[in-house]
Order: C-alpha cells, then sequence, then structure tokens
C-alpha cells in the first residue's frame, strides 16, 4: 500500500496542479457568444490551459483546421507531461492512450471516404506527432482511397483488422472499419494493463477500460438501430470484442431489440439500469459521461492511484471535443442558443 501510495504520489500532485487550468463553464458560455473563429482563437490564447499550445499562431488569420492540429497538440503535451511523473508500466499505458489521436485520425479518414470526399481529408496531427506514429498518414494523401488506407497501417497494429473490414466491390461499410479501428486500440490498452499491472490494481484498471468499451457498443447499438439498419444477426460483429457487463442473453436481447425504445428499456433493466433511470439526456453518449462522473470525482477525492491521469486525461479530451465543437458551430453560425446542444455537459 505505501509503495503504491509513493508511487502515485508525484503524478497525483502534477494532476491536481493541472486540474486547476481546465476551462470552466463561464469560458464556454463566453466562446459560445463570439461571431468567428478567430475570437475563439484569440479568447483560447489568454487561458493557461490552451494558451501555451497556440504560442506564434496569428490568431487574427487562423483557419479551424490549424487550430485544431494545435488545440491536439496541446492534448498530447498534457500526456508528456504526466509521464515524465510516471512509473515505467504507468508510462507504457500513458503511451498506449496517446496513440487514441493516431486512432481518432484514421476514424477521420474513414469518415471523409463514407462521405464520398476522401480527397480533402488532411492530417490534423502534428510533426511531432507523425514522426512517432507508424501509420504512414502521408499516404493517404497521395492515394485517398481504401487501398491508400491499407497501405498507410501496413506493418502497424491496425493492418489485419483493417484489411478484414476491406470494401467488397462498391460497398464500404463504414461501421466494421469503424469497430477495426476501435477494437484495436482497446486491444493496445487491455494488453497494456496486463503487462504492466498486477493483482487489484490490474483488476480495477481492466473495469475501468471494458466499462468504457460497454458504453461504446451501446452507442454503436444506437446507431446500427437508428441510422444503418443492420440485421439482428449481424449486429454483434460491429460491436467490440470486449466488455464487462454486456455478455451472454443480455447483450442478446439488446441486439435484438426492434427499436430505440425498446433497447432503452432494456438498458433501464440491465446492470448499468441506474444511470438509464435516474439520468434524462438529448444524446446517448451523455449516458456515458453521467456512469463515469464517479470516476471523476476520484481524481479529488481518492487517494493516489493508477486512475488519476487516466480520469484526468479521459476530461482533458472531453474538454477538447467540447471546443472543437464549439468552433464547428460558429464557424458554420449555429445560433448560439443551439450550441449547447452538441456539447458534452461537463460541469
Amino acid at each position: 500500500m505505501l509503495k503504491e501510495l509513493s508511487e502515485y504520489a508525484a503524478i497525483n500532485g502534477k494532476v491536481h496542479a493541472m486540474l486547476g487550468n481546465r476551462m470552466e463553464q463561464g469560458d464556454f458560455d463566453r466562446m459560445m457568444a463570439m461571431k468567428t473563429v478567430p475570437e475563439i482563437a484569440s479568447y483560447l490564447n489568454s487561458t493557461k490551459a490552451w494558451g501555451p499550445c497556440l504560442k506564434g499562431v496569428d490568431l487574427d488569420e487562423v483557419h479551424r483546421a490549424e487550430l485544431e492540429k494545435r488545440l491536439r497538440m496541446g492534448l498530447q503535451a498534457e500526456y508528456a507531461r504526466l509521464a515524465t511523473f510516471a512509473s515505467k508500466g504507468m508510462r507504457e499505458l500513458l503511451g498506449a492512450m496517446a496513440s487514441r489521436a493516431e486512432a481518432s485520425e484514421l476514424l477521420r479518414f474513414l469518415r471523409f471516404l463514407s462521405a464520398g470526399h476522401p480527397a480533402d481529408f488532411a492530417v490534423s496531427l502534428s510533426g511531432e506527432m507523425l514522426k512517432r506514429s507508424r501509420v504512414r498518414f502521408d499516404l493517404l494523401g497521395q492515394t485517398p482511397d481504401y487501398q491508400g488506407l491499407l497501405q498507410a497501417v501496413a506493418g502497424t497494429i491496425y493492418e489485419k483488422a483493417l484489411a478484414k473490414a476491406a470494401p467488397e466491390g462498391d460497398f464500404f461499410d463504414y461501421p466494421a472499419a469503424e469497430t477495426a479501428v476501435e477494437s484495436t486500440y482497446y486491444s493496445y490498452i487491455l494488453e497494456s494493463v496486463a503487462r504492466n499491472f498486477s493483482g487489484k490494481e490490474r483488476q480495477d484498471l481492466e473495469r475501468y477500460f471494458l466499462e468504457q468499451c460497454d458504453f461504446a457498443n451501446i452507442v454503436r447499438l444506437f446507431r446500427l438501430k437508428k441510422y444503418f439498419h443492420v440485421a439482428q444477426e449481424e449486429v454483434v460483429s460491429y460491436l467490440l470484442p470486449y466488455s464487462l457487463q454486456l455478455k451472454g442473453s443480455y447483450l442478446k436481447s439488446l441486439t435484438s431489440a426492434a427499436t430505440a425504445e425498446e433497447l432503452m428499456e432494456l438498458l433501464r433493466q440491465g446492470p448499468y439500469g441506474k444511470v438509464f433511470q435516474q439520468e434524462e439526456h438529448r444524446e446517448i453518449e451523455e449516458y456515458a459521461f453521467a456512469f463515469f462522473r464517479s470516476s471523476r470525482l476520484r481524481i479529488r477525492r481518492g487517494k493516489p492511484s493508477a486512475f488519476t491521469a487516466l480520469v484526468y486525461l479521459d476530461l482533458k479530451d472531453t474538454e477538447l471535443k467540447n471546443i472543437i465543437n464549439v468552433i464547428e458551430c460558429v464557424r458554420y453560425q449555429v445560433p448560439a442558443s443551439r450550441i449547447p446542444s452538441y456539447l458534452v455537459p461537463v460541469y
């Protein structure tokens, strides 16, 4: 116990210091009232949280793509700062989690491909991140199609899964390709946990990530039924192959639900029923954030542990997604009163 406390004391102290720099609801309220992307850039530049990554940017002329790239660099810098305070095993896990940016970039390309505009894809990763990545993102610009994607991921952890999801003829199965990327990412994470942790600490970490997989699959189930109309017998093949609670007969009942309403009722009766009974949200993704609220409280109230850095970085990732959504809304002149509906409630 003393060894664990001393091992995580340094990283816990760093996280508590970094928590003080997080954006508050008032910051988002001010950004949502702005009219241009440069206005938002100037405001972010004045904050402790995101100002450092915007150093040297022409704030009056910055475009959305460049601003987003700089903000992603800022998030990656958070991983690097915490890694300097972590043990060897924790550093490896943080490195695995940092590969989320790589996975997200692959998913961005898949969305462009699905929309029929793959040539419009532009890499948003920083030069430093591109150097560290084994994915040849430059090849996506040269050959912006699925074959180009397979060339880009050749020799990486994504190669096998994306090859299995390759289009048959002219049919591109976007959900299958998305599942391939997400499954590979979580496989990488869980392998890192198994390799670097043991006992209760390993069990707790596995539970944390498997719960993430469960809620990712819940979101998938709703999307598959609402947008893709996948046959019931094929639904399981589109889910992440990792789970804590969505198994056996219960999973079968979820995949067999005929409507979103029926699916929601099954969720209210299931192992995660409490959050679906007590919460009422516009978007299904918000239930996951509500469920993990207790994990976020552990940062401030719990003893130092491996969770401290993980939960903090999840919070920062959500904060970044909200900032990007505000930027997109302002860029496309979405009325300020509607912008909150595009954000995940954090505060």
